[in-house]
């Protein structure tokens, strides 16, 4: 992530907030690039960040697993989405339980924020 607010206002004139987000929602003071090679990934995990997140997938492919929270385990399923490339995928990071892995050949490119 990143904590340097110039850093952060020159990651952020390569792109926009997503268009569904209305535009008090975004929080400005978290952002994320994630780069990683075929078979990487994150391990199954909650966060503990502020806010919900979108992830937008710029390059490669990138499978996430969702858990359900404890309160739901036997009412919520499990659910595995493949995110491409000009997708997006929008979650509270802090309740589901969630891993990704990097499925496709070659480098994977991810940005992201929280929003409120």
């Amino acid at each position: 992530s990143n904590c340097d607010s110039s850093a952060a206002n020159i990651l952020r004139s390569h792109y926009e907030r997503p268009y569904f987000l209305p535009e008090s929602a975004e929080s400005s003071k978290t952002d994320w690039i994630f780069m990683g090679t075929p078979g990487y990934g994150a391990h199954l995990h909650i966060d503990h960040v502020g806010n919900p997140s979108w992830q937008a997938q710029i390059k490669g492919r990138k499978l996430w697993t969702l858990e359900p929270p404890p309160e739901c385990f036997f009412q919520c399923v499990p659910m595995e989405v493949i995110v491409e490339p000009g997708e997006i995928i929008v979650l509270d990071t802090n309740i589901w339980y969630h891993k990704t892995l990097i499925v496709s050949e070659d480098l994977s490119i991810t940005i992201g924020s929280e929003y409120d």
